[in-house]
Order: C-alpha cells, then sequence, then structure tokens
C-alpha cells in the first residue's frame, strides 16, 4: 500500500542580520538591492550591505522608537519615529562610508506619533507626498508636500454621520489613479475607508472588514503574483494573490513580525521581528 507523502517542509532563512538591540520595526531594500535599511524600537537605523551583509551606517535617528525607514530619489532616506518626528536624512556615499558617520539632517516634519500608523509616500515627477497622522487628532491624517514643504491638505477623515466610529487611524496608503489621489486607510474599530483627496476630501466607501487582531505588516511582490504577512506569532506566510491560496509558512523567528520586503527580481524576502532580528529567505 503506498504511502502519501508529507509535502516538504520550507528550508531555513538565508541569512540572520544582527546588530540591533532592540524590536527592528521596518526594512526596506534599496538601490536595486545593494543596500537594506532597518530601523529599531530605540531609534536606531541601520544601512547594511547586501554583498557582504554587515553594516556600513548605523546612527540614532529618533530619541524613541523608530517605526519606519524608506529611501527615495536623490539618494534620501526618511524616518519616522515615535518622538513626534519625520526626517529626511541625505546620504552619504555608501561605497566609502564609515560606520559612525551620521547623514545630513535635511528637513523635518512634526507629526503626532501617539499612535502606531506608519506614513505612506506618492512619487510623482511634479513632487513627493506624504501622508502621515495629524498632528491635532490621531484619528485624522494629513498629506505633506515634501518637494515644496508646504501641507496639501490637514485633517483628513473627519466623518459627520454618528453612526461610523472609525477610532485612531492605524494605517495609511496613499496612491494615485490618473489625477486623482487617494487614500486607503485603517483604523482601529476595523474599518477600511477609502478616501478621494480634493479642496473638500470625502469618504468615498467604507466597510469593516476585520474582527480580530492579529496581522501587523503584509507586502506583495513586485510582480503581483504572490504576498507576505506577518503576525504576532512571528511566521512569515507566503500567499498567492490569484487564488489567495497560501503556499508556504516560514517559520524563524519566535516573536511577532513587524516588517517585510522583497527584493525587485522577487528572489529574496526579508522579514524582521520583535526578537531584534533580521532574516533573509530565497524564495521562489
Amino acid at each position: 500500500m503506498a504511502t502519501k507523502s508529507l509535502p516538504q517542509a520550507p528550508p531555513p532563512p538565508t541569512y540572520i542580520f544582527r546588530e540591533h538591540k532592540s524590536s527592528v520595526n521596518s526594512v526596506h531594500l534599496f538601490d536595486n538591492d545593494q543596500y537594506l535599511a532597518s530601523s529599531d524600537g530605540d531609534g536606531w537605523v541601520i544601512i547594511w550591505s547586501m554583498r557582504t551583509k554587515r553594516p556600513l551606517l548605523k546612527w540614532k535617528a529618533h530619541k524613541d522608537n523608530c517605526l519606519k525607514v524608506t529611501t527615495v530619489k536623490n539618494n534620501q532616506l526618511i524616518s519616522q519615529g515615535r518622538d513626534n518626528m519625520i526626517h529626511i536624512w541625505q546620504l552619504p556615499s555608501l561605497q566609502d562610508a564609515s560606520l559612525n558617520e551620521v547623514p545630513e539632517l535635511i528637513s523635518s516634519i512634526v507629526y503626532n506619533g501617539l499612535g502606531f500608523c506608519k506614513f505612506s509616500y506618492d512619487d510623482s515627477e511634479e513632487s513627493m507626498l506624504l501622508c502621515f497622522p495629524s498632528i491635532e487628532e490621531i484619528a485624522l491624517f494629513d498629506i505633506y508636500d515634501l518637494t515644496y514643504q508646504r501641507y496639501l491638505a490637514r485633517n483628513i477623515g473627519q466623518i459627520d454621520s454618528g453612526s461610523v466610529r472609525l477610532g485612531s487611524c492605524m494605517a495609511v496608503e496613499l496612491f494615485r489613479t490618473s489625477d486623482t489621489l487617494f487614500v486607503l486607510a485603517g483604523y482601529e474599530s476595523g474599518t477600511v475607508a477609502l478616501w478621494e483627496i480634493n479642496k473638500t476630501s470625502k469618504l468615498v466607501w467604507h466597510q469593516q472588514v476585520h474582527t480580530e487582531p492579529g496581522i501587523v505588516a503584509v507586502k506583495i511582490r513586485p510582480d503581483n503574483k504572490i504576498f507576505a504577512s506577518g503576525g504576532y506569532d512571528g511566521r512569515i506566510r507566503i500567499f498567492s494573490v490569484k487564488s489567495m491560496k497560501p503556499l508556504a509558512i516560514l517559520s524563524y523567528h519566535r516573536n511577532t513580525t513587524y516588517g517585510l520586503d522583497f527584493s525587485r527580481n522577487g528572489n529574496w524576502l526579508i522579514g524582521s521581528s520583535q526578537d531584534n532580528r533580521i532574516s533573509l529567505w530565497s524564495i521562489f
């Protein structure tokens, strides 16, 4: 009688980055995947070489928890801290950088860091826009034009209807369709809402889609074929975008997975966790 073969277990991580001394909140591959930026709960930012797997730059970017880092054009890096500050840094040449060299701080934006909502950005030919929690109320959000150093819209998210209670804004995603700007926002109530941004920003759609906590990070691979999710159990789950079926469970981290990123060619997946470590996975 033939025995049914068990599915092959996913391989272990290709590499583990160990330099952070606190929870690693954010990871971001950049410059054609030559470098990795990461940030942690003590406010430190590290730039790694993906060739040598060693730190190239390390500096304390914030007095408090650094929630997110990402790089943008002109070799600049944006960092967001729970010290109520979003900083824009000018990175030096990374080919001959010194580990303790501190990048030049170009500008800063004050925002409301009471919650855990991470900024989102949209980079067009005309300008670069940032979306982040309003300094006046964590249930609302602002849009700031980084190119022209001015607010495009403030205190977005107010609803006149008393029947809709959104709560604090937990996540935002800024995007465009043709000439229209939108923000997709997630709230502590479990509601997801779509806002159209114009002179009188309006609520286009909303629906309560979550009833239980558990998912902290999601990331879609650049080819839009698979996506990864990370949650409280530390595991990274891979799903098919087309069928939404689970494809693999990557088990290494012992605590919550906070950050995820794919390489441009989709062959690497980076995960970061509350266990102070960053995992590198080779995927299909």
